[in-house]
């Protein structure tokens, strides 16, 4: 049946500045059908590490009904997201932006990252993304300017720019998933950019008894590093 519990679908694109790589935009899709849409216009970089956290001060949530949640993570899976290889796009370009898309369904997980002009499979992918998220937002990849997208949802929320509002509707998805290390890393980074310095602190010590995390590269030529408790006090 889908989606299955442990359906999570999530893109990032990313624009690599001064050799870091940092995340511009991000759409979240989980069991169910609760979607994180975001945008950040700044990141906090750590000065020794080089990790940057996107903050995300344009934000809008959504609930996808029962019958499109289960039409969107099916379409995935029949246009190849467990199959196609884990590298698209162009080999050996050097542009500064990319896509990471992870996926997991039915204990499932793929991470296929794109950099360049996207085709085939993975544009149709994208295009089936973009389909569900508020209307006139795009990712910024090549090749997906060129395709018509054809909204499917109705009453999507426009972005709210206020980085405050997004920090307080980060801290009620946590009263239902209390545990899930992206989102207490996300209202972490909006708490250190609002200077909330109390929340920081709760949601850090949360994250730490979470497990923490781990910071990657999303291109093979810039930095890697370790994401620690050291790192997010800096």
């Amino acid at each position: 049946m889908w989606p299955p519990d442990d359906f999570a679908c999530e893109v990032e694109e990313v624009a690599l500045r001064d050799g870091v790589s940092q995340v511009v935009r991000r759409v979240r899709f989980d069991h169910r059908g609760l979607v994180v849409y975001g945008t950040a216009t700044a990141s906090r970089v750590d000065p020794v590490s080089k990790v940057a956290l996107p903050v995300f001060d344009r934000l809008c949530a959504y609930e996808l009904v029962p019958v499109c949640l289960r039409a969107f993570a099916r379409n995935l899976q029949r246009l190849g997201v467990t199959s196609i290889d884990t590298v698209q796009g162009e080999r050996g370009v050097s542009g500064d932006t990319g896509l990471v898309l992870r996926w997991q369904a039915f204990r499932n997980v793929r991470t296929i990252v794109a950099r360049g002009r996207v085709h085939g499979q993975m544009a149709e992918i994208l295009a089936v993304v973009q389909a569900h998220m508020p209307n006139g937002e795009r990712l910024g990849l090549p090749g997906l300017d060129e395709r018509v997208v054809v909204p499917v949802l109705k009453a999507v929320p426009e972005p709210l720019a206020d980085a405050s509002a997004a920090l307080a509707a980060h801290l009620r998805f946590l009263q239902q998933r209390p545990d899930d290390r992206s989102l207490l890393l996300d209202a972490f980074t909006l708490a250190c950019a609002t200077g909330a310095r109390a929340d920081a602190e709760v949601l850090l010590q949360r994250w730490t008894a979470a497990g923490g995390g781990q910071a990657v590269g999303t291109f093979p030529d810039e930095p890697t590093g370790g994401l620690d408790a050291e790192i997010l006090r800096r």
